[in-house]
């Protein structure tokens, strides 16, 4: 039975955590006797606030409070301040015994590379809530790859009419690979050079062909001098059955002022507004009241002549 009663409190005991382990801790404050206490705080400011250690004004504890408790359990209670630190990308409060920049750095055993600047200066001093900032610059090779852009090429093609633009080659990027010196304060890329770089793949360019050919006047396959938009009306069989010019009227006879279009010529009649287009057709007769940039056009009879009305064309003058 007491066997039994004797395994059972030794697995309670593995099983229920036991507090921290007090440890005694010296504390020496300047011009007053050493006190001893039993703590099982972890930092010095917890020992101070668990045992209400008194702390004159103008005095501060080493290490700081919030630091781990020295292996000897040694505090002293000294004249100092407490100043917060800022030291690269790390922040941290320790007492010290200076005000003076360059003996602050002497005590925390802070070692300045080549490169690495403080503020304030080192024959500076800190002020009561002044942050001692400690610029860390650090400099490290970087292999980065980057997309190489393409030239567009534009050369000019005789078959291809002006105004119109080809592509005979897409363009593709390249890569290159860059090596870069980095400059970094605390941390944080502030700049880079590069310092060497190959190309991983050729960048090809892209060639556009632009035409550099006179465009030709031509309309339904037909070459033509100029163009006129013209008013014009219509009329059928009931006008007469022959032109000015002698010939039969008929579906493309139209009649013009000679002043404007020579009788004989060859045209082409264009709609303007949707119109079915009226088509080839000869200046083969006139009229009364056909003058100027007036167009009378021959239809086959009175309905489709009176269905085209009075409208605008273009009219192609076509070469002999």
């Amino acid at each position: 039975m007491k066997k039994t009663l004797a395994l059972s409190a030794l697995a309670l005991s593995l099983l229920i955590p036991s507090s921290a382990e007090a440890k005694t801790f010296f504390i020496e404050t300047e011009g007053k006797a050493p006190v001893t206490v039993e703590s099982d705080g972890q930092t010095v400011g917890e020992v101070i606030v668990e045992k209400g250690i008194d702390i004159p004004e103008g005095f501060v504890p080493f290490p700081s409070a919030t630091e781990a408790i020295p292996e000897d359990g040694k505090v002293r209670i000294e004249k100092g301040m407490t100043v917060r630190v800022k030291d690269g990308e790390n922040e941290y409060v320790r007492s010290v015994k200076s005000d003076r920049v360059e003996d602050i750095l002497k005590e925390l055993k802070i070692t300045l590379g080549k490169k690495d600047s403080v503020t304030p200066p080192l024959n500076g001093r800190i002020g009561k809530g002044e942050i001692l900032r400690i610029n860390r610059e650090k400099e490290e090779t970087v292999v980065r790859q980057k997309p190489m852009d393409f030239e567009t090429v534009v050369r000019e093609n005789p078959d291809l009419y002006e105004g119109v633009e080809k592509v005979v080659q897409e363009g593709a990027k390249g890569l290159v690979e860059e090596t870069r010196l980095v400059t970094k304060v605390n941390g944080e890329e502030r700049g880079s050079i590069v310092i060497g770089s190959r190309v991983l793949a050729e960048s090809r360019n892209k060639i556009v062909e632009v035409g550099t050919k006179k465009a030709e006047n031509v309309i339904q396959g037909k070459k033509y001098k100029k163009k006129i938009v013209m008013r014009a009306t219509a009329y059928d069989p009931s006008a007469g059955k022959w032109t000015a010019s002698g010939t039969r009227a008929r579906v493309g006879a139209v009649a013009v002022d000679p002043r404007v279009i020579p009788l004989g010529t060859k045209l082409y009649i264009e709609s303007a507004d949707g119109f079915p287009t009226y088509g080839f057709a000869v200046a083969e007769d006139t009229g009364g009241a056909i003058k100027g940039n007036r167009i009378d056009l021959f239809y086959n009879s009175n309905s489709q002549a009176r269905r085209f009305g009075r409208r605008n064309v273009v009219v192609y003058v076509l070469e002999d």
